[in-house]
């Protein structure tokens, strides 16, 4: 069994994924636990109002984000959306994708990916 208590785990940017996306990572493809065998991260991400995880590709790896709290716009391809707290959205591998917060409070969302 594996437990992280979330408010423990050091909020970090990535690189490729802009300087105003707070990252809280759970696990990523090389750190994750042992019996997992397809998924390939887990993190949290927090943006303040203006922020976003830049637009990114992955190459193998799907990904869903789900919104906790807040709201923005959602980009896959050249597709946008507006979503909020309660919404789940879909990445498909070797799309371009990004989350953007247009809102005045902040947004956290939870990404959970698996390998194609």
């Amino acid at each position: 069994m594996i437990i992280k208590h979330i408010p423990q785990i050091e909020k970090t940017v990535l690189g490729a994924h802009g300087k105003t996306a707070l990252y809280q990572v759970f696990w990523q493809d090389e750190e994750k636990p042992k019996p997992m065998k397809s998924f390939t991260n887990f993190a949290k991400i927090t943006l303040r109002p203006g922020g976003t995880n830049t637009l990114h590709t992955h190459s193998d790896i799907e990904q869903v984000y789900i919104v906790l709290r807040g709201n923005g716009t959602v980009q896959v391809g050249e597709e946008k959306a507006d979503v909020r707290a309660g919404d789940a959205v879909f990445l498909p591998a070797n799309m371009c994708h990004g989350f953007f917060n247009t809102g005045d409070k902040t947004t956290v969302i939870v990404l959970i990916g698996t390998r194609t």
